[in-house]
């Protein structure tokens, strides 16, 4: 019988010390932005309602304290009370519908179209870089055409604000092709140049990411390609300076 009862202890032990692990995983991967969970907060009556539609970028990754310092979170913090931020970005997402994994299929694009927004700030393209993904400029910029499209029909009145996507940067004094992630350098700038296009389009704010981060190394995770709380704070910072100066 006691050797029952050592058995049981140390199953239980070893149960908890499981679960132990695995909450503390949960908890670093949710202060870090790496647990792809939805920050949650309902609008209030009367608040400006701003969606904020991306990749990783957008949503925070590897930012440290990611409640607080994701670049939406700041955002809402810089605006004030009398807007409502909503982070819609998720990771490794693309907006073209045949790339790897297109926004478009998510359920997170679904609850952005939900949210109805005033103000959509869409920041979007660096995964679009990859070679697997990229199918050249004419089909990106379709693409990017058809999905803001089905935000402007979707929202009556919407103030649309079009980011470039941030630079992204070689590490480790590595040179070629595609920096980690496979991300395309020499393409998310010839991304940056159609969004700026398409901007005076669609006669709609043009926030420069890819100029503001572009000589800025020192914001970025070591990744290159993430941009850290410092990044994440100026990126935040420009997109509030536009919004208040309408």
């Amino acid at each position: 019988m006691k050797t029952w009862k050592k058995i049981l202890l140390a199953l239980f032990i070893v149960l908890f010390a499981i679960l132990l692990l695995a909450a503390g995983g949960f908890v670093w991967m949710y202060f870090n932005g790496l647990s792809g969970i939805m920050p949650g907060g309902e609008p209030e009556e009367g608040q400006v309602r701003v969606a904020c539609v991306g990749d990783s970028i957008t949503y925070g990754h590897g930012v440290g304290n990611w409640p607080k310092n994701n670049y939406p979170a700041v955002l809402s913090v810089l605006l004030g009370e009398d807007y409502h931020v909503g982070n819609f970005g998720l990771h490794g997402r693309a907006l073209q519908s045949d790339s790897d994994q297109p926004y478009t299929a998510t359920e997170r694009y679904e609850k952005s179209l939900e949210y109805d927004c005033d103000i959509l700030v869409f920041m979007m393209g660096s995964n679009d870089s990859k070679p697997e993904n990229w199918k050249g400029a004419d089909r990106f910029e379709a693409e990017l055409r058809k999905l803001l499209n089905s935000y402007i029909d979707q929202n009556d009145g919407l103030k649309l604000y079009l980011c470039t996507p941030a630079t992204a940067f070689f590490t480790d004094g590595k040179e070629g092709t595609c920096t980690n992630f496979d991300i395309q350098p020499e393409v998310v700038g010839e991304i940056a140049d159609i969004v700026r296009e398409t901007a005076e389009e669609y006669d709609c704010g043009l926030i420069d990411i890819h100029a503001l981060t572009g000589e800025h190394p020192e914001w970025f995770e070591k990744d290159g390609v993430h941009p850290d709380k410092n990044g994440a704070r100026a990126i935040a910072q420009k997109v509030s300076e536009e919004i208040a100066a309408e």
